[in-house]
C-alpha cells in the first residue's frame, strides 16, 4: 500500500536560540509526503531540483528503526507549498510527513509528540537545525500556538489561536544555517527570557518584539514588518533566522495587506 502523510508549516513567535525556549504558530501551507513499496531507494522532491534528500532519507530509515520494520526498497515523493531556508519551517514540515508517511504504510500508530522528536532527532543528525527545532516541528504538527523548552525536547504550552489571516512575504534571498550569527543570538538571553512569561497571553506582542530582534541581527528587512504594523496588523516580524516576514492580520484582512505591501507574498492563514 501507499502510506500518506502531511504536515503543516509554522512561523517563529520567539526563537530559540537565546535562551532555549521557543515559540511558534502552525499556518496552513503543507508538505504531503507518500511512501510506496519499490525495488530500488528512489526520492523525488518536488520542486525542489538539487536539493540533498539525505534528511527524507534519514527519517524513512530512523522511523523504520523505531518500529522495527524493513522496507529495502521505496518510492518516496516529497511536495511542499513552504519555501526553503526562509523561516517557515520546511524542514520540520518535511520530517513530519514523511515519518507519518512510513507510519502509515505499515499502519502503525505513534504518539504526536513521539513521532515529533523522532523528526527532530533527524534533523539534528543531518546538521539541518541549530537548537534542535522541536518548537518549529511541534507548531507545523500540533497547530496552535506552542511554547516549548528545546534543551529537553518538552513541550510546555500549546493553546489554540483565532483564525488568524497570515501573510508571508518572501524576500529573493535566503539565509543558511551556517550564516547565522547565533552567539550574537545568545547574548540575547536575558531579554528573551523577560519575552516567556509573555506568551500565553501576549503572544501577538511577543512575535512582533522577536521579529525587531531577529531583523537586527540577521541584516534582515524589517520595514515591511512596520509597515504592516502601520496598517492595521496584529502582529509582524521576520520568522526564523530570516529572511521571510510573517504577518498575522484579521480574518479576510490578508489580501488587503499583501497588496500593499510590495513584495512576493503568499497568503494563508493560521492553523
Amino acid at each position: 500500500m501507499t502510506g500518506r502523510g502531511v504536515s503543516g508549516g509554522a512561523v517563529s513567535v520567539l526563537n530559540a536560540i537565546p535562551c532555549g525556549i521557543g515559540s511558534t504558530i502552525g499556518i496552513a501551507l503543507s508538505t504531503e509526503a507518500e511512501i510506496s513499496p519499490s525495488d530500488r531507494v528512489s526520492v523525488e522532491l518536488e520542486g525542489r531540483p538539487g536539493m540533498d534528500d539525505l534528511l527524507v532519507r534519514t527519517c524513512v530509515s530512523r522511523t523504520l528503526e523505531s518500529i522495527g520494520r524493513e522496507l529495502p526498497g521505496y518510492r518516496l515523493r516529497v511536495r511542499t507549498e513552504i519555501p526553503p531556508s526562509m523561516g517557515l519551517k520546511s524542514s520540520s514540515s518535511v520530517c513530519n510527513a514523511v515519518i507519518a508517511a512510513v507510519l502509515d504504510h505499515f499502519d502503525v500508530s505513534m504518539d504526536p509528540l513521539e513521532a515529533i522528536r523522532l523528526g527532530v532527532g533527524c534533523a539534528r543528525e543531518c546538521k539541518v537545525t541549530i537548537t534542535g527545532a522541536f518548537d518549529d516541528a511541534c507548531g507545523c504538527g500540533l497547530g496552535g500556538l506552542v511554547v516549548t523548552d528545546n534543551s529537553k525536547d518538552e513541550l510546555v504550552l500549546r493553546k489554540e489561536v483565532p483564525r488568524y489571516d497570515v501573510v508571508v512575504c518572501i524576500p529573493d534571498r535566503s539565509i543558511p544555517k551556517s550564516k547565522v550569527p547565533v552567539e550574537r543570538y545568545r547574548e540575547l538571553e536575558d531579554e528573551y527570557r523577560r519575552m516567556v512569561p509573555l506568551l500565553k497571553d501576549g503572544y501577538l506582542d511577543v512575535l512582533t518584539r522577536n521579529g525587531r530582534f531577529v531583523a537586527d541581527l540577521a541584516g534582515a528587512e524589517d520595514g515591511l514588518a512596520e509597515k504592516a504594523l502601520a496598517a492595521g496588523a496584529l502582529a509582524a516580524g521576520v520568522t526564523g533566522t530570516g529572511p521571510a516576514v510573517a504577518v498575522l492580520a484579521r480574518q479576510g484582512d490578508g489580501p488587503r495587506l499583501a497588496g500593499m505591501l510590495g513584495c512576493r507574498t503568499i497568503v494563508t492563514e493560521t492553523r
